[in-house]
């Protein structure tokens, strides 16, 4: 096998989630893994892994000096791990150090699902352009892997679409236990939490308590309890991140997606979502006790079609392990 460094970039906690997944193949397809990170990656993926850490590149006026000192630190990281492949969970500096030293790269994004791919619902041309500057290094990749909710077909023969792995915690047994599970990225859900509770639904939210919403259930944000309230929930109100939305649709739990206006990403997450029958699509502030009763009725009634995603996408991990194996050859 070979000597593959894993390279995560650390702001945020979705890159780190996945690349647990794609750490575990790769140790498990024989591969001497190397893995390098900073910020929340580096916290959560220490604890598994020896890291070594890096500094993290932040977009805005900060991104040019932090891409100076990443392009002339890596070249000594690298030149001590020597790696036959580059894995690239986020971070674009290590696929043109890659790129330099001749090694064949893999990388992952979900913003690739915007600028390889068509999709049922075209994005808005602002975005896609967005989407291809800040990510423009990802073309340096030998392969890239596009992470989606949902199935869509490629422009680009380097591309490979993916669902996000099943993490452990929601694995167990999955049920209907009358309640919505809610969650709000920006604590913004007030008025659709109390929208839902005048409609006579029980419902459970992770976040910050609001004591202005008396027959709300609360609890402290955790993985562990919310996927064990996922696995047992109705319905999911949430808003619309592409993580929560993969997770509702291979548990097949429906969800009310709320995004803010102006928000083009989760606006389209969320589009997605109802496209394909999966869930409701509305704007926080254009919700209203219809939206919700529409909601509930659909749940109780079993209208939501849920896709069967485990076998229409392989897992990320899956997929990296092939990528390298197949640049390897």
């Amino acid at each position: 096998m070979a000597r593959v460094s894993l390279v995560v970039h650390g702001r945020g906690r979705g890159h780190a989630s996945r690349a647990v997944a794609c750490a575990r193949a790769l140790r498990d397809a024989g591969h001497a893994l190397h893995v390098f990170a900073g910020g929340d990656a580096e916290h959560v993926l220490k604890d598994m892994y020896e890291v070594t850490s890096v500094p993290i590149v932040r977009p805005g006026l900060g991104a040019v000096s932090g891409w100076l000192g990443r392009l002339a630190s890596d070249a000594d990281r690298f030149a001590a791990a020597a790696p036959e492949c580059v894995v690239s969970d986020g971070d674009q500096p290590s696929l043109v150090v890659a790129r330099r030293r001749k090694v064949g790269s893999v990388a992952i994004d979900h913003g690739l699902a915007l600028t390889h791919s068509r999709l049922p619902i075209r994005p808005p041309a602002a975005m896609r352009l967005y989407e291809r500057l800040n990510n423009a290094p990802l073309a340096l990749a030998d392969r890239l892997v596009a992470v989606h909710f949902l199935p869509f077909e490629v422009t680009d023969p380097r591309v490979a679409v993916a669902r996000p792995d099943l993490r452990d915690d929601l694995r167990g047994p999955v049920a209907r236990e009358g309640f919505l599970l809610a969650y709000f990225r920006d604590d913004n859900g007030r008025d659709a939490l109390a929208l839902a509770l005048a409609a006579g639904a029980r419902v459970v939210c992770f976040g910050e308590r609001d004591p202005q919403l008396p027959g709300l259930v609360f609890h402290r944000s955790g993985r562990a309890g919310f996927a064990d309230h996922l696995r047992r929930c109705d319905g999911v109100i949430t808003s619309a991140g592409s993580n929560v939305l993969a997770e509702c649709v291979m548990l097949r739990k429906p969800a009310l997606a709320l995004y803010k206006r102006g928000d083009a990403e989760q606006a389209l997450n969320a589009r997605l979502a109802e496209h394909a029958g999966v869930a409701l699509a509305r704007s926080f502030e254009d919700l209203r006790p219809g939206d919700i009763a529409d909601f509930l009725a659909r749940v109780r009634g079993g209208e939501f079609a849920a896709p069967d995603l485990v076998t229409a996408m392989p897992p990320v991990s899956e997929v990296v392990v092939s990528a390298v194996a197949a640049l390897l050859v």
